[in-house]
């Protein structure tokens, strides 16, 4: 599975979203209702940063094939604000952006990546089956817990292409299932040789698609979701799908597919 998760909702994205579409990549694109058509200023290092947020018109126009996703009403660190000021940062960004798209948010990142045990209670109370924190594992495993979820670099990252050649090509230990995870702000492309990075990345895996998922953040976590709902007898010869999705698995080298509601008799 490859998925990307790109935050803030900035103008770069339409640029980002060409990119992506050429080469069938998905990504999750996590937007601050409240922040939908400003402009702001920021010193980033000793880099003085201006970026400039997409309007609601462009979100409903653009943004077609991939999901939206929630990242605070105004970007504040959830973390840092009390409970109910960062329930009101979730909700109402979460309201707006559906009310906005017509879709059931599912998916959300942190802003700045702060969040602490009370952050992820509010953030599955107010429907959200994952949130994605800044944090890199260098690794394909997936995550043990959905609101807890660790990508596996930034895009920015000195080992991105090596990252991108061990998941295609590298070996995999007793063929377990491998999760891809990259993200970042699409305005830090702001030179065509970062550009150039996010392609070589794109067309290295597009020649590898027979055996990648290209998935958006949320169909990644709904489908693992799924998955670990699987029940299965003592002896292991049945495996019943208690959910509506089909599902997938190996058994011995052999795929066998589950339909929702099917006991699958090995």
């Amino acid at each position: 599975m490859f998925t990307l998760s790109y935050d803030d909702g900035v103008v770069e994205d339409l640029q980002l979203l060409e990119m992506l579409n050429h080469y069938g990549a998905k990504c999750t694109f996590n937007l601050n209702a409240g922040l939908l058509g400003q402009q702001e200023t920021f010193t980033m290092g000793d880099i003085r940063q201006r970026i400039e947020r997409v309007t609601a018109d462009q979100v409903t126009r653009h943004y077609q094939g991939h999901e939206i996703a929630g990242h605070g009403l105004y970007h504040s660190s959830l973390a840092d604000i009390g409970t109910p000021a960062a329930m009101h940062e979730i909700i109402e960004d979460k309201r707006l952006l559906e009310a906005l798209t017509g879709t059931l948010l599912r998916t959300f990142a942190l802003p700045f990546g702060a969040y602490h045990a009370q952050v992820k209670d509010l953030l599955q109370k107010a429907g959200y089956q994952s949130s994605r924190t800044i944090i890199s594992t260098h690794a394909f495993a997936i995550p043990e817990d959905f609101l807890e979820w660790h990508p596996t670099c930034h895009h920015a990252d000195a080992r991105l292409m090596e990252l991108a050649h061990t998941f295609c090509e590298g070996e995999q230990l007793f063929e377990q299932p491998q999760l891809f995870a990259v993200w970042g702000h699409s305005y830090e492309f702001n030179s065509p040789q970062a550009w150039k990075v996010m392609e070589d990345l794109l067309a290295y895996l597009a020649s590898h698609r027979e055996k990648i998922w290209f998935a958006t953040n949320g169909e990644v976590s709904a489908y693992i979701s799924d998955y670990r709902r699987l029940s299965y007898s003592v002896d292991g010869s049945k495996i019943y799908n208690p959910t509506a999705t089909t599902l997938w698995l190996s058994v011995s080298g052999v795929c066998h597919r589950i339909n929702g509601g099917e006991t699958l008799t090995l």
